[in-house]
Order: structure tokens, then C-alpha cells, then sequence
């Protein structure tokens, strides 16, 4: 399932720690409602978020509830968005950036006629540490920890499937 709560949240320029703060709620209350259905929501957090924007609770799953019948995914804008995404396991998002150096590594590195690009998408065949990901991950992530960037890399090529959808917008689905 999409993460609706997350979606909802950046088109308001805001996110769970944000609205955890001026809502005197939980950042860990937000991160379980953010992982099921918006109809499931309790009547406190929805109040709580709604306080967190600056909307009432019913505009609040009115809202959700839009998003989740809608086709719109998750809009990743930077590398620290991108480890909470795939750390979460969230099934399909959008890498948004100037990721060109990955993107033409991934190009060149795998014939487009070859037996991984059914559907179109694409499968990551990467060597770890010296791979275009790697570098693009640690010049674009605020730590210089390889170790982490290392984890990231390798759980992005174990779990998800990836089709490039333009210059600067790079879809992740979950591999199944």
C-alpha cells in the first residue's frame, strides 16, 4: 500500500516530524497510521494532523482518502528522503534530481534488448562500491558514512526494481 500520509504531507510542505511537534503527537502514531489504509485512521489522529496543517479532521481524510484512489506516488527530492523510502519498504516512489550520471549508468550497462527489461523496467545489475550509484548516493547524501551509503545501495539493487522516466524523474517499485 502507498504511503498516503507522506504524500499528503509534502503537497502541504510539511512532514510527520513537522506535524508530530505543533501537534503534540507521536512521530512513531504517524509512522504506523502512515502504513495503513486512511480509513483506518483514529479520530485523534486525523484531529492531530489536521492541527499539524492547519485543516480540519474531515478535509484531512477527505484528502487521504483522494490521494489513495489516485494514481499519485511519493516524490522523493533528496538522498535522505530516498533511505526513509526504501528503508520503509514503500512500494513504488519517484526519485526526483539530476541523477544523470546514474541514469546513463544504468543505460550503458544493460542491453535494452535484454530478457531484464520486461515491463520496462529496468533491473539493477551493479558492482558495489566503485557502481554509479554508490558515487551518485555518497556525493549526494549529507553523511560521508560509507558503511551507510553502502547499506542503501545494496538494499535499493536487492529490492526494487527501477524504470527511468525521464532526466530527472527515476520510478522505484518494490520488487516482488
Amino acid at each position: 500500500m502507498k504511503n498516503v500520509l507522506d504524500i499528503y504531507l509534502k503537497e502541504n510542505n510539511t512532514n510527520r516530524y513537522e506535524v508530530a511537534k505543533r501537534a503534540n503527537i507521536s512521530e512513531q502514531t504517524l509512522s504506523k497510521a502512515s502504513k495503513r489504509d486512511p480509513e483506518t485512521y483514529t479520530a485523534k489522529t486525523l484531529i492531530a494532523i489536521g492541527k499539524g496543517i492547519g485543516a480540519t479532521a474531515g478535509q484531512v481524510l477527505d484528502n487521504l482518502l483522494a490521494i489513495r484512489d489516485s494514481g499519485k506516488l511519493y516524490h522523493a527530492t533528496n538522498i535522505s528522503e530516498l533511505r526513509q523510502k526504501v528503508r520503509e519498504q514503500e512500494d513504488e516512489f519517484i526519485l526526483e534530481g539530476d541523477y544523470k550520471e546514474l541514469i546513463q549508468k544504468i543505460k550503458t550497462s544493460i542491453d535494452f534488448e535484454d530478457k531484464y527489461v520486461r515491463n520496462d523496467f529496468i533491473f539493477p545489475v551493479f558492482e558495489y562500491e566503485g557502481s554509479a550509484l554508490f558515487r551518485v548516493l555518497k556525493n549526494n547524501s549529507s553523511t560521508k558514512d560509507e558503511k551507510v551509503i553502502k547499506k542503501l545501495e545494496k538494499d535499493i539493487v536487492n529490492s526494487y526494481k527501477i524504470k527511468i522516466l525521464n532526466d530527472s524523474e527515476t520510478l522505484f517499485r518494490l520488487k516482488d
